[in-house]
């Protein structure tokens, strides 16, 4: 008897019913495979889509931040890292290095709510503008009291309690120093307009917008100085590797992450437990269909390499959501005059509240030093 393979006979003849069988089971392989891939696919989209939703979108009544899941989600994953924080404080003790702590914006509420209610308290312009690609772009100046042509932009972080909650420690300083402050809402934060956050790569441009308008307005002879804090910093760094006005004399960089795929990284790391692949990469995916950016577009890297302008670099040892590791990259990175301070006892966005008087004589030392003027 000729032997068959596949269930074709020897002699090249097909018998029907084996080859039938053969098809039938090649198609129930592949169904099951695909049920299988799309069992596998299915939870990864929905949790990259979740975590798009939670870092990108801006939070309001349309957003998936509203949404029960995704706080119920949200809430475990701090019910984790508290526990975590617990257990470890339990087993090693409070002396011990693995638990140093750095100082955190609740350490220093009636600092900061003394120094918005001040901010709020004086009498300042509202500007408006339109971005690059359609937004409604608000700001508030606040003139010095005397003429000057030292002005100082200051861009805030990443979700913060108003548009000068970072600063609140430092707005009186700045405007008793005689320098005019203008504070943008960053886009989708406050009153600007934006659905999503872009984490620099976009604002970057806004940032420029502004910077124009305030050279435009002082002429020739101001002096402007760029300042950020957290998301706000990266914002900065990102918007020296384009063209800025000849009137912006430095930077002043606390805080600021190397770039958004880093932070990312970082964070679903630390908080979610969860790799990079694939949660990252289909988040970012995600994040270019909708949001028309992606993750890794752009670094603070890369725009330290085209940067000209001298930066004064910033930031906590303590920060465990953005590692002062990252500065220091930052700062390696920058082929400008640079200068680093780093506050041992800081965490997140906390430098000048740990060390008021010193963080102050860095900054207004920077902003002499290259403004060739004495404040």
């Amino acid at each position: 008897m000729k032997r068959k393979r596949n269930g074709v006979s020897k002699s090249g003849k097909e018998t029907g019913r084996d080859m039938s069988i053969y098809k039938r089971g090649r198609k129930i392989k592949r169904k099951i495979l695909g049920a299988g891939a799309l069992l596998l696919a299915l939870p990864v989209y929905g949790v990259s889509n979740g975590l798009f939703q939670l870092a990108v979108c801006r939070d309001n009544s349309h957003s998936m931040l509203r949404r029960e899941w995704l706080k119920k989600l949200w809430n475990d994953i701090n019910g984790r890292v508290t526990e975590r924080k617990r257990n470890r404080k339990e087993k090693w003790g409070k002396g011990s290095n693995v638990l140093e702590k750095g100082w955190s914006f609740a350490d220093f509420t009636k600092e900061l709510e003394a120094g918005k209610a001040w901010f709020e308290g004086q009498e300042k312009e509202r500007i408006t503008m339109t971005s690059y690609d359609g937004l409604k772009l608000v700001a508030y100046f606040l003139p010095a009291e005397e003429e000057s042509n030292k002005i100082l932009i200051l861009m805030h972080g990443y979700r913060n309690k108003g548009m000068v909650w970072d600063f609140a420690n430092l707005v009186k300083f700045y405007h008793e120093m005689g320098y005019h402050l203008l504070v943008p809402y960053q886009r989708a934060h406050g009153e600007s307009e934006g659905n999503y956050i872009c984490f620099g790569v976009k604002e970057r441009y806004d940032l420029v917008q502004w910077t124009e308008y305030m050279a435009g307005r002082f002429g020739e002879e101001c002096h402007i100085f760029l300042s950020g804090i957290s998301m706000g910093c990266t914002t900065v760094l990102m918007a020296a590797g384009l063209k800025l006005p000849k009137q912006v004399k430095g930077l002043i960089a606390d805080c600021g992450f190397t770039s958004p795929w880093d932070i990312f990284a970082h964070v679903l790391k630390k908080d979610f437990h969860l790799p990079k692949f694939p949660f990252l990469y289909v988040a970012d995916y995600i994040c270019r269909a909708k949001a028309g950016f992606h993750f890794q577009e752009y670094s603070v890297t890369e725009s330290m390499k085209w940067n000209r302008i001298p930066v004064l670099f910033i930031h906590g040892e303590q920060d465990d959501f953005v590692p002062a590791q990252m500065s220091r990259v930052n700062y390696d990175a920058c082929g400008a005059e640079k200068e680093i301070f780093i506050v041992g006892r800081a965490a997140h966005g906390t430098c000048n509240l740990v060390e008021p008087e010193a963080y102050r004589q860095k900054v207004i030392g920077f902003m002499e030093k290259y403004s060739g003027e004495k404040s």
